[in-house]
């Protein structure tokens, strides 16, 4: 299990630094770094060099950017998300055909968070955006929902932490047990959401989420569509 209690500072700057860089297009000034993170230049100055002389970071004059051994620490993961966009396209274009709505297909990433790997736009004339290559966090969304509640330990972990309100407690049994999430305006304003969990040989592995503007996703709608998915879609939503 996970402890939230426990964390090292040198690492989470580490990595908050490499993802400042990768928002900033992948690649950024000293100042601006420096400005972001909230870090002294001598601190900054540390981790770019260690970074650096692994791979990771390279420098280009003034400016730092990623280094090429992200790519190829990152490759198995781009293999896996192309194997799930694979696997679930199916269900994700049968979803969008049925319900007219933007849809998603998201990953777990870490414990807080999820990604958005792939996305199908709504047709409809008010329809959500495509959030692929986004992060979401797991605690306020139908698809993070969707993933608590086939994750126990993730639950624990978290719990610990004391990040799961007690009110979710009990939504993540129900969730569990009707086999889908809803997200009533819970992330965003205006914005109401489905998500079904996707598996790979009996494991949660994947999420996919419809979303709509509310006033025409109404939870009882939301239901339906939960529904007959579940009903037409169940050889595809479990592989």
């Amino acid at each position: 299990m996970i402890d939230e209690t426990r964390h090292i500072q040198s690492v989470e700057r580490a990595m908050a630094l490499l993802e400042t860089i990768a928002a900033a297009g992948g690649e950024a000034r000293l100042v601006d770094l420096a400005e972001q993170l909230g870090l002294h230049k001598s601190t900054l100055h540390g981790l770019l060099n260690t970074l650096a002389a692994m791979g990771y970071i390279s420098r280009h004059g003034t400016r730092y950017a990623l280094g090429l051994r992200l790519r190829e620490i990152a490759q198995p993961l781009a293999d896996a998300d192309s194997a799930l966009r694979t696997a679930f396209a199916p269900a994700l274009r049968s979803l969008a055909e049925r319900s007219g709505e933007t849809c998603y297909l998201a990953v777990p990433c870490g414990t807080r968070e999820y990604l958005y790997i792939d996305a199908v736009e709504g047709l409809g004339s008010l329809r959500a955006a495509s959030p692929r290559g986004r992060r979401e966090g797991l605690t306020t969304s139908a698809i993070g929902k969707v993933f608590l509640a086939h994750d126990p330990e993730l639950v624990r972990s978290l719990r610990r932490g004391g990040l799961i309100p007690v009110q979710l407690e009990s939504e993540l049994k129900a969730i569990a047990e009707q086999g889908y999430a809803l997200d009533l305006e819970e992330a965003e304003p205006g914005l109401n959401c489905l998500a079904l969990p996707l598996r790979l040989q009996g494991r949660v592995v994947a999420a996919l989420g419809a979303a709509g503007p509310s006033q025409r996703l109404r939870k009882p709608v939301l239901r339906r569509m939960a529904a007959t998915a579940m009903s037409n879609m169940f050889d595809i939503l479990k592989l």
